[in-house]
C-alpha cells in the first residue's frame, strides 16, 4: 500500500514538474523545439484554412507557416527569428479549463507565469477577431534569474466554447518590426463554416 501510495506521489510531482516546463517553455524563447519546420511537418504559405475549427488567415508573403501533419489541425506556428527566438503561434482549442472568456484564458496564462517567472508588466484592451470580441494581451515577462525580458502580444477569442489565439513571442528589440506580421493576420482573419469532421 504505501509502494503504490509512494508511485501516486512521484507520478503526481513529475505531471507537475513537466506541466510547469511545458509552461515555462511557451512564455520564455524556447518555442518551438528545433526541427519543428523538418520532415513530418507540413509547410503553408498563402491562404491557410482550417475546416476542423472554422477559419482562414492570409500567410504574409515571403513567410512560411508550419503544422505537424498527424492529428487534428488546429493551427501554426511560423519563426521569425531563431536568434534571438522570435515566435508566432496562431491556435484553437475546445475550452477544456471552461475559462468561458478571454480575460480567463489570460489569467490562466498570468498564473502559470507567476509559478517561476516574473510578470513584469501587463497590459489588456478589448478587441474583436473578425467581430468576434475578445481580448488583446500585452504582456511582459522575465524568466528565472534572467535579465532578459520576453514579450508577448497574444489575441484571444473564446467562440463556442472555443479558444482561438494568436500569440507573438518576442523581444523588446524586436518587437516594432514583429507585430506588423501579426497585425497583418489579424485583418486578415475570416470565419469559414466547418466542413471537416468535428475531431478535436
Amino acid at each position: 500500500m504505501r509502494e503504490s501510495w509512494s508511485c501516486v506521489c512521484i507520478t503526481a510531482w513529475a505531471l507537475i514538474a513537466a506541466g510547469s516546463a511545458q509552461a515555462r517553455g511557451e512564455f520564455c524563447g524556447t518555442a518551438p523545439a528545433p526541427g519543428f519546420d523538418q520532415p513530418l511537418i507540413d509547410a503553408h504559405r498563402g491562404v491557410y484554412l482550417n475546416q476542423v475549427y472554422g477559419y482562414a488567415v492570409t500567410i504574409p508573403p515571403k513567410l512560411s507557416a508550419y503544422t505537424p501533419s498527424a492529428g487534428a489541425q488546429r493551427g501554426f506556428g511560423i519563426v521569425l527569428s531563431w536568434t534571438p527566438r522570435a515566435y508566432l503561434a496562431v491556435d484553437a482549442a475546445y475550452d477544456a479549463f471552461y475559462d468561458i472568456t478571454a480575460d480567463g484564458v489570460h489569467l490562466r496564462d498570468l498564473n502559470a507565469i507567476r509559478l517561476h517567472d516574473q510578470l513584469v508588466d501587463d497590459q489588456v484592451a478589448g478587441y474583436s477577431l473578425a467581430h468576434a470580441a475578445g481580448g488583446r494581451y500585452l504582456t511582459r515577462v522575465r524568466c528565472g534569474g534572467e535579465s532578459q525580458v520576453y514579450i508577448h502580444d497574444d489575441v484571444i477569442v473564446v467562440r463556442n466554447r472555443e479558444i482561438y489565439r494568436l500569440n507573438l513571442q518576442t523581444l523588446p528589440e524586436r518587437y516594432a518590426s514583429d507585430v506588423k506580421v501579426l497585425d497583418a493576420l489579424l485583418r486578415s482573419w475570416r470565419w469559414q463554416p466547418i466542413t471537416a469532421p468535428y475531431v478535436k
